[in-house]
């Protein structure tokens, strides 16, 4: 698992986030559902979710592996006034830096599928049921649908506006998927070019794995699992 193609990347991350009121209805409904108080986003990044956690009124928590996300992350809940504790942690290691034990952990933005080996992918789900209470759930994101991987796209604008364009380009070996990502400023006072790459697992064991490490399927597409109770 790379962490230093954040490290350029970190502080335009969040330029093509926008607000996602199906989104955070989902989360709201699931949470409601299984009586979440305190969760862990273990793949923070900057801190994006974690403030939707924080306004709903959950104890969270962040912890990512890159110093320039969680960064970001700091400057992010900051200009919110949201105090929310943060931590560098790699997720497979979870249990050795926290003695909590959570209501939910989340994993999202298809972090899972950075981790390409199927045992490095067992131990971060074991990883992360070590600090889940009996019940707790774990939510991942997979990233890549069936149907998109059927005629898998060559490139994806993400967001083109009259200051900014985002760029996905792919490029596809075995089973790793690059992800090249170009970003344009065209603003009347500057002109720049960036670009960074992320190499990201299709359709991984993480389809299978859960069930090995434990944890029990609850709700698809996206994956919500259980923790023994």
């Amino acid at each position: 698992m790379k962490i230093n193609s954040y490290e350029s990347f970190a502080e335009r991350y969040d330029w093509m986030t926008q607000k996602n009121p199906a989104r955070e209805k989902f989360f709201g409904r699931l949470f409601k559902k299984y009586n979440i108080s305190n969760v862990l986003d273990c793949a923070c990044g900057t801190g994006v979710d974690l403030i939707m956690f924080y306004t709903f009124g959950y104890n969270a928590v962040g912890s990512d592996l890159s110093d320039a996300m969680l960064d970001q992350a700091k400057k992010n809940l900051a200009a919110t006034g949201q105090k929310t504790p943060l931590k560098k942690v790699d997720f497979r290691e979870l249990e050795k830096n926290y003695s909590t034990q959570f209501d939910a952990v989340v994993c999202l933005s298809n972090a899972i599928n950075e981790i390409h080996e199927e045992r490095e992918v067992n131990r971060a789900l074991q990883s992360m049921k070590a600090v889940l209470r009996p019940g707790g759930i774990l939510v991942f994101d997979q990233g890549q649908t069936d149907a998109m991987m059927k005629n898998p796209p060559k490139f994806a604008p993400v967001i083109n506006n009259h200051d900014f364009s985002r760029l996905f380009v792919f490029e596809y070996s075995k089973d790793i998927m690059k992800v090249n990502i170009f970003d344009f400023i065209h603003t009347e006072q500057k002109c720049n070019f960036f670009t960074t790459s992320v190499d990201v697992a299709i359709a991984n064991a993480v389809l299978i794995l859960p069930e090995m490490a434990g944890l029990k399927t609850d709700i698809l597409p996206v994956r919500i699992l259980q923790a023994d109770s």
